[in-house]
């Protein structure tokens, strides 16, 4: 017994670190040698939350600022060659803008919703590990490191004499903030790192009020048996979107998996989804006040999962079904996480036109301006939001690959989403994984 249940508790820890390289978090690096210091930044010890470490520095170099790891990290100037090692990292870089300065990052479904992204050379293997050679190579002047990345990986980076910056995990919407006005700020582009968390900072707060006094309904969030409880950005987005996350409540802390009895007996009344993971089928989610009342809400997966500034996008979404009516009379300002790229929206890596990101209207939404667009399309493709039945409402148009904006279809009390970039065959694939190592453990 003792020698399955360990069995089952590795089990669980491979699947939780699969999901983890998904999201782009997981426990802290461990430090490497320190930088040689030009200008030193005070900065707090590594356990502090990544909100902690952040002030108002002028956007001068040189500079030195510690990681999460404990390492002194110093520039002499402004980096023109970056590396990325996570989706996440990809797209806050995106959003500041300092998109044209990075040369190489994670290519394929977990970034292809980003413009621009052709012509950028894919730092990672065929098992999505990093290729420290590739990085090598590419002769970065900043390489940002998610805490996924293992220990080994910074150590042969910096041993080669790459300058690497180490992340934290993301625990909550302010490390979001915290980890853009960083990355600002060692990018040189501290004015639009700014500006950035200002427009989040004003959607999370318009929402807040929106809904402040409003019942807030139990919700579990669900991912191939897998859940977001205390100490995740996902939670702090069910929170900031007017929900009760009944795995927090329930005393779970991190990714892990949700037992059936606390499903049974805290009773969700919405279960909130990637839209590439299924909504969870029999006994007992099939008699949960969700399921009976079919209050499932599916949210673009890249963008809750990964703890970036586009987060702000689920939230107005999720904000929207469970409080249907208080956001209805919100008045929301727009937010724009493109405009930061400036033309080269317009224009990909090899000079051909591409799509153009357009500004995020006031409800969330985020137009690609194409010469076509097909509604109800999967990842690349268009789709129109609709409002509940009784007043008619929508959005603008919002699309998977491109924008990744936040799209579904309401009906009543229902919400649905098509599938878009995300888990895919790679969440199914560790969902049967581990679906069928834990019933050879069990048997």
């Amino acid at each position: 017994m003792r020698e399955s249940s360990s069995q089952v508790a590795t089990v669980t820890a491979i699947v939780v670190l699969s999901v983890l390289t998904v999201i782009g978090a997981s426990a802290p690096v461990g430090a490497g040698p320190s930088a040689a210091s030009d200008t030193v930044t005070t900065a707090p010890t590594a356990t502090a939350p990544i909100a902690a470490q952040q002030g108002s520095p002028e956007c001068s170099f040189p500079v030195t600022v510690t990681d999460a790891s404990g390492t002194d990290v110093s520039l002499r100037e402004e980096p023109e060659r970056i590396v990325v090692l996570a989706p996440s990292d990809a797209q806050t870089l995106w959003a500041i803008g300092a998109r044209g300065n990075v040369v190489g990052m994670p290519t394929g479904q977990y970034t292809s919703y980003l413009n621009g992204t052709q012509g950028k050379t894919d730092v990672t293997n065929n098992d999505g590990s990093v290729n420290a050679e590739q990085v090598v190579g590419l002769q970065p002047d900043i390489v940002f490191a998610a805490s996924v990345t293992p220990n080994e990986t910074v150590a042969q980076l910096r041993g080669a004499g790459l300058t690497v910056y180490s992340t934290g995990l993301a625990t909550s919407i302010e490390d979001v903030y915290g980890v853009t006005e960083r990355y600002g700020r060692l990018t040189g582009n501290c004015e639009g790192a700014n500006e950035t968390v200002g427009e989040m900072r004003t959607r999370v707060n318009e929402i807040e009020e929106a809904i402040d006094g409003s019942d807030r309904p139990p919700a579990l969030y669900y991912f191939y048996n897998f859940t977001a409880g205390q100490g995740t950005h996902i939670n702090d987005v069910l929170q900031a979107a007017g929900a009760r996350n009944i795995a927090a409540q329930a005393g779970i802390t991190g990714y892990e998996r949700i037992s059936a009895e606390i499903v049974a007996s805290r009773n969700p009344e919405w279960i909130v989804h990637p839209a590439d993971s299924p909504v969870p089928q029999g006994q007992p989610y099939s008699s949960t006040a969700a399921l009976e009342a079919n209050q499932t809400v599916a949210l673009q997966t890249n963008l809750i999962q990964q703890p970036a500034p586009r987060i702000v996008y689920p939230l107005t979404k999720l904000a929207r079904a469970l409080h249907p009516e208080a956001m209805r009379e919100a008045n929301l300002s727009p937010i724009d996480f493109s405009s930061q790229a400036g033309a080269a929206n317009a224009t990909s890596a090899n000079g051909t036109s591409g799509a153009t990101e357009s500004p995020i209207v006031a409800d969330g939404g985020n137009e690609t301006v194409r010469p076509t667009s097909t509604v109800g399309s999967g990842a690349g493709g268009a789709e129109t939001t609709a409002t509940a039945t009784g007043n008619s409402e929508t959005t603008a148009s919002e699309t998977g690959a491109s924008t990744a904006g936040e799209t579904g279809t309401t009906s009543g009390s229902q919400t649905t989403e098509t599938s878009g970039p995300g888990f895919g065959p790679v969440g199914a694939i560790v969902a049967v994984l581990a679906a069928a190592l834990l019933a050879r453990v069990r048997n």
